[in-house]
């Protein structure tokens, strides 16, 4: 009976007929559901009364499959009072994301007994709606969890993982991944749902680095509701008329496969990099969710912890590493973290040049990085794939060099990744027009600046610590030609670095860039020849956002 009032009231609401769809929804409010104690076992609490229940609506867009679902809500059931009535887990995902921005904005590190009472309330809440969904086994038609419909979840699992949250045995990613399938089971097939809109809710499960059974069925699902609109093939279903780069038949191989499909894919790479670089449209997120929790619970609401300047604890190798005497590998400007994530899990051997091969398993890692957001987030992830042997350091690059020195092992590689390059301009002046060109203002002003990240004091530093450590190596990567020729230079002529000679070179480069084309039209060095290599000298998994 409740399914047909809904499915009634459904139509009625696309034909436009609002108040027919009006007057059922006063009847489905009419309706209180009872559920008999001899139905349930529930030992743990006694129950004196049977359960009441009323019928909640939920009305959805088309890009979430359209209609309207309906679930059960209590009205007298102590099982499910464990949770604060107005908690929300989107929300408090929101909030815990918005109490990171919000401190690191400040240059505070976030107080983790606060954050943890916000995550329990999430974890109360998933306990909630998962015993709410108990109740499907009498009422099959209610949904599973109205607050968490479309793509809902795998947004909260998204936003946590931002924050760092590394959840008890991983019960809320888990949770949160089987709520996003049964949401593409209920809706992914539809018409109204988009490929798109699918390939959304698995990438973001993946860009949270996610992993464990309940993801991989995450994506067997995904994958079948894709083969379907590729079956079906029309305009509507698929719409990828803004990004005809996207290779549906290859994303679905690499779900079905039991690793291809995760945080190192190329789109979830991309991901990352949008939030890393706080693009506009991301920009504008993080400043939300910081003002959604100092609205909400006032920037006072978690006590400030100061900025630890005693790095004693912080570079403490015994306590960092189980065996410190095992090779290291450096990652300055680490970012997200992503590539480190990686390297600790790769296979040895998988380098494409014999100048760079290491036995990744039986080295250490270390990322260094002054984003509190991007520490937090590569923590967090570390710590749920339970990666002992790499860890994540706030700090400036060159302190962090400096006590490399008291490192017990031998450092193996050091590496800067493509650092925020400073702004292209010919001359000082040209800075304003530049920007009014639409050059990036963020940027630093220029190479001499000193915002710079890489300076001739820290590749000095860095030459000094590998040459004490059984002749390490230096890799410099840049996506800007005149950047990478600039880090060359320096490492060479001021920092005592000699380059090495590969046998895939760099013969001929395309100036494809419009800053790559004003650098060759200036006379600047190509980056051509021996000492730049053509092909990646890391595994694909050590690929950074």
């Amino acid at each position: 009976e409740i399914d047909i009032l809904v499915r009634q009231r459904s139509e009625a609401r696309w034909d436009g007929d609002y108040n027919r769809a009006d007057e059922l929804r006063d009847v489905i409010d009419q309706i209180c559901v009872t559920i008999s104690l001899n139905q349930l076992q529930y030992s743990a609490i006694d129950l004196e009364n049977d359960l009441e229940y009323k019928i909640v609506t939920t009305d959805l867009p088309r890009s979430q499959g359209g209609g309207s679902t309906w679930e059960l809500q209590p009205i007298n059931n102590p099982l499910f009072n464990n949770a604060k009535s107005e908690d929300n887990v989107l929300q408090l995902a929101h909030a815990a994301l918005g109490m990171v921005v919000s401190t690191s904005e400040r240059g505070v590190d976030v107080n983790e007994e606060d954050l943890d009472r916000l995550v329990s309330r999430i974890e109360a809440r998933l306990q909630t709606l998962q015993q709410r969904k108990a109740m499907g086994t009498f009422f099959p038609g209610t949904a599973a969890a109205g607050e968490l419909h479309g793509r809902k979840a795998a947004d909260a699992a998204f936003w946590l993982s931002l924050a760092g949250v590394n959840a008890r045995d991983n019960f809320i990613y888990d949770e949160l991944a089987q709520v996003a399938s049964e949401e593409l089971l209920r809706f992914g097939s539809n018409k109204s749902c988009r490929a798109k809109d699918v390939l959304h809710i698995v990438e973001r499960f993946a860009m949270a680095g996610v992993t464990g059974s309940s993801v991989h069925q995450l994506y067997n699902v995904a994958a079948d509701c894709l083969e379907v609109k590729m079956m079906n093939n029309t305009s509507d279903s698929v719409d990828d008329s803004d990004d005809d780069s996207i290779d549906y038949n290859n994303i679905i191989k690499s779900l079905r496969g039991d690793v291809t499909f995760g945080l190192h894919s190329d789109r979830s790479l991309l991901g990352l990099w949008r939030f890393s670089t706080r693009q506009r449209k991301q920009r504008v997120f993080f400043e939300n969710a910081a003002k959604h929790f100092d609205g909400r619970y006032g920037k006072d609401a978690t006590r400030l912890h100061s900025i630890n300047d005693d790095k004693s604890d912080k570079y403490e190798w015994s306590k960092l590493f189980k065996d410190p005497t095992r090779p290291l590998v450096v990652d300055v400007g680490s970012g997200m973290g992503v590539s480190l994530l990686g390297l600790a899990t790769a296979a040895s051997g998988a380098t494409h040049e014999e100048e760079i091969q290491i036995d990744w398993n039986e080295c250490n890692f270390i990322g260094v990085d002054l984003s509190r957001l991007g520490i937090r987030f590569a923590r967090g992830v570390s710590k749920r794939w339970e990666l002992d042997n790499l860890k994540f350091v706030v700090d400036p690059a060159e302190e962090c060099i400096e006590r490399l020195s008291s490192y017990p092992g031998p450092i193996k590689l050091a590496m800067i990744q493509f650092p925020t390059p400073y702004r292209y301009t010919e001359e000082r002046e040209d800075v304003e027009a530049s920007v009014a060109q639409g050059y990036n203002a963020q940027l630093p002003e220029d190479s001499e600046s000193g915002c710079f990240m890489v300076t001739e004091k820290l590749l000095r530093l860095i030459q000094e610590v590998l040459s004490r450590k059984e002749d390490g190596k230096l890799l410099v990567q840049s996506n800007c030609e005149d950047v990478a020729v600039r880090m060359k230079n320096i490492a060479e002529t001021r920092a005592g670095f000699q380059s090495l000679e590969f046998t895939n070179s760099v013969t001929s480069l395309d100036a494809v860039t419009q800053r790559a084309q004003r650098w060759f039209a200036n006379g600047g060095d190509r980056a051509i020849g021996k000492s730049f290599s053509s092909l990646p000298l890391l595994p694909m998994v050590g690929r950074t956002e």
